[in-house]
């Protein structure tokens, strides 16, 4: 009989602990806003149930500054584009109007039609270490100082107590400012927990020096400090993204002007040290960064190209490896580039264009090295289009618990993904009057085609007919020069692309 009790608290105790040690703060994600006269239809991604996604109807648009949280459940509790807090019903939360108040709130986000606060990445919200039913929202107020740049003075706070409002949560302090400087790099919003598992840390950089403020959030104190390091950030290092990695050793940031910066994170002390610094050699602008649930490796989204750098070798620079190049997929208008990206509960990391569109790009396999890694280009299809740059901003919650993310999650419906490539050659190529598509087999379901020109307009369009293998295409009225050729499927996915060269 003691046996039996002592079995049966064991296992009490295992399966509370177990409870415990699975946070889901991270497990909605919020895309969307209004467009096609559709007012702010947005998507839900929900990795609760197996992965699925829904369509409802948003408390505002959400942009750029997304970011949003859950309970350790996984209840969605609120969100924000930075210019109001939307509690779980979708209504603007109880004191949550008025986020990072000044002049830009009042041009962009002036009622809940507005296009939201026009910053990127500025905004993050973490579970208070003090209290169950607490959440901090960091968040910094752009400005345009000469009428182009945009710059941050301050870092604020503002605190939600999810108790208030009859559990839809209260903003009971708004605006608090952390610290004022002269003027902060725009973006790279991140936070990493304490040695303690309990403290955050929050990184925040000074343009026209090399000054890192690091923020400490404790159960009664939030304290700033700071830190010389590295190169100067000049106005071509706004904006950017930055990431802890998931076992909190490294602090990585990537921007146009800098490159890759890859320090060593001390949790205890909030110390950077050992600079690494990877060039890339792209043009590309609004770079994003996510580093392997595994910590190893990491992922440079740099608008045409993806790259990889193995956080794990002696030369970090020699081990720079290009993944892929955009393929030219217009998404329904402009090219479906490489942006801002996020490491997702299910261990896959999803990248966002920086137009407005429908698809996510997926790493599939970010532990893997090189190519091994199954990157697919815009494989995610939402069903509603998404803001440009939109993506949540999540620090890793799981940091210190037995799994970073689940793997197991792969459920997402197969009409969401976007389908595998097809085999189709082009002859002649360069070509004068008429283009022959060659199919691999008949086609058997419905597929348009679309020609573009070198600046992205499209010149000719048509249904490819059924249960053909080849298909014969008139350009004969096109002016020399090179074209990209789009195979897409019913919904517009991308199927095959591929240039063509008239001469």
């Amino acid at each position: 009989m003691i046996k039996q009790i002592y079995l049966l608290l064991l296992f009490t105790f295992t399966q509370g602990f177990n409870a415990l040690g699975q946070s889901k703060y991270d497990y909605n994600w919020i895309f969307g806003g209004s467009y096609n006269g559709e007012v702010h239809n947005g998507n839900i991604l929900d990795f609760n149930k197996n992965r699925k996604i829904d369509t409802l109807l948003l408390g505002l648009k959400m942009g750029a500054n997304n970011a949003e949280i859950s309970d350790r459940e996984g209840n969605l509790l609120f969100y924000t584009n930075g210019c109001r807090v939307i509690d779980s019903t979708h209504q603007i939360m109880m004191g949550g109007d008025s986020i990072s108040y000044g002049d830009a709130w009042e041009k962009f986000c002036h009622d809940e039609w507005g296009s939201g606060y026009p910053t990127f990445r500025n905004t993050i919200a973490l579970p208070d270490p003090g209290n169950e039913q607490g959440y901090y929202l960091l968040h910094k107020r752009g400005e345009w100082g000469d009428g182009t740049a945009v710059y941050a003075p301050e870092v604020y706070y503002s605190y939600i107590d999810m108790e208030g409002n009859g559990g839809k949560g209260r903003v009971t302090e708004r605006n608090k400012i952390i610290f004022s400087t002269s003027n902060l790099v725009h973006g790279y919003m991140t936070a990493c927990k304490h040695s303690n598992g309990k403290d955050w840390w929050v990184i925040q950089m000074e343009r026209d020096t090399n000054l890192y403020f690091k923020i400490r959030i404790s159960s009664d104190t939030i304290t700033v400090d700071s830190q010389s390091i590295g190169p100067r950030f000049v106005q071509d290092s706004n904006p950017g993204q930055a990431v802890f990695s998931p076992d909190g050793s490294k602090y990585i940031l990537y921007n146009p002007a800098n490159e890759a910066l890859i320090y060593d994170f001390d949790r205890e002390t909030g110390e950077l040290s050992n600079l690494h610094q990877v060039e890339v050699q792209d043009s590309g602008y609004f770079y994003g960064v996510a580093v392997s649930s595994n910590s190893r490796y990491l992922y440079l989204s740099a608008l045409f190209d993806l790259y990889q750098v193995d956080l794990g070798a002696d030369d970090m620079q020699s081990s720079l490896t290009h993944i892929d190049h955009i393929d030219g997929f217009k998404d329904p208008i402009s090219f479906s580039y490489f942006n801002f990206s996020q490491l997702a509960p299910d261990c896959k990391i999803y990248i966002v264009s920086g137009t407005t569109n429908n698809h996510l790009h997926v790493i599939n396999k970010p532990n893997e090295k090189g190519k091994a890694c199954d990157f697919r280009q815009h494989s995610l299809f939402l069903p509603k289009r998404n803001k440009n740059f939109s993506i949540p901003n999540f620090p890793h919650f799981r940091i210190d618990e037995e799994q970073i993310c689940d793997s197991t999650l792969t459920m997402i419906p197969r009409a969401f993904w976007v389908a595998d490539k097809i085999d189709v050659s082009i002859y002649p190529n360069p070509v004068r009057d008429n283009m022959t598509l060659r199919f691999s087999s008949p086609v058997t379901k419905e597929m348009s085609y679309t020609l573009y020109d070198i600046q992205g307009r499209q010149v000719k369009s048509g249904r490819l007919p059924m249960l053909k293998e080849e298909v014969n295409i008139d350009i004969g009225d096109k002016k020399s020069g090179l074209y990209m050729l789009q195979i897409t499927g019913e919904r517009g996915e991308l199927l095959w692309g591929g240039k063509v060269v008239v001469e």
